[in-house]
């Protein structure tokens, strides 16, 4: 079965790990989910580039669509990054994708101390083993830098339909040429037929 659920936190900087459990009422049965993730601290210059947490997602989902809201956090989804047009990208907890479908990616890129964003450029290749088996094109982003959170989004996506099924590494690379930082993260995907 399918769980959604939604919630925000106001976290410190530092690296933290989230545990997600739940529990199926009528068997009894449970899952959980553990991740880590980093608060990057913007007043430290810690000479690379400071990327918020990678999303990979294959599935948009309509705002107006929402089973129901928690009251005065209704107002979160205003705020929320990954809300935009009346939708909210739904991340992809497992990281599994079939071939018929289309992988988004959002991140964010943080330029703390700017007036006006530098131009980000960031790519997404797909790994197997040591050989790249995938690579988009380069995304240019010199839009949208929020002045609160001096952070620019990033939102690129592709479909899945000339891969092969099968395991891979997915390697999303961030540069800011203008301040000469650069960032990436790496997550194991599996892509099924």
């Amino acid at each position: 079965k399918t769980v959604a659920y939604d919630v925000g936190f106001a976290l410190q900087p530092g690296t933290y790990t989230l545990k997600f459990l739940t529990r199926e009422n009528q068997s009894g049965k449970m899952g959980t989910f553990e991740t880590k993730f980093t608060v990057p601290d913007l007043n430290v210059d810690t000479g690379v580039l400071p990327i918020s947490s990678v999303i990979l997602s294959n599935q948009r989902e309509k705002m107006a669509n929402a089973i129901g809201s928690a009251g005065p956090n209704a107002r979160l989804f205003n705020f929320s990054p990954l809300v935009r047009n009346g939708e909210k990208l739904v991340p992809s907890v497992t990281r599994v994708f079939r071939k018929d479908q289309e992988m988004f990616v959002f991140l964010e890129a943080y330029q703390p101390n700017v007036e006006k964003a530098h131009t980000v450029v960031a790519m997404l290749s797909l790994y197997r083993g040591k050989v790249k088996a995938f690579e988009t094109e380069p995304v240019r982003v010199s839009e949208g830098l929020n002045p609160t959170t001096k952070a620019v989004p990033v939102r690129f996506a592709f479909p899945l339909s000339k891969l092969d099924p099968g395991r891979y590494i997915c390697q999303v690379s961030v540069l800011d040429p203008t301040a000469k930082r650069f960032a990436f993260w790496r997550a194991p995907v599996v892509l099924l037929p």
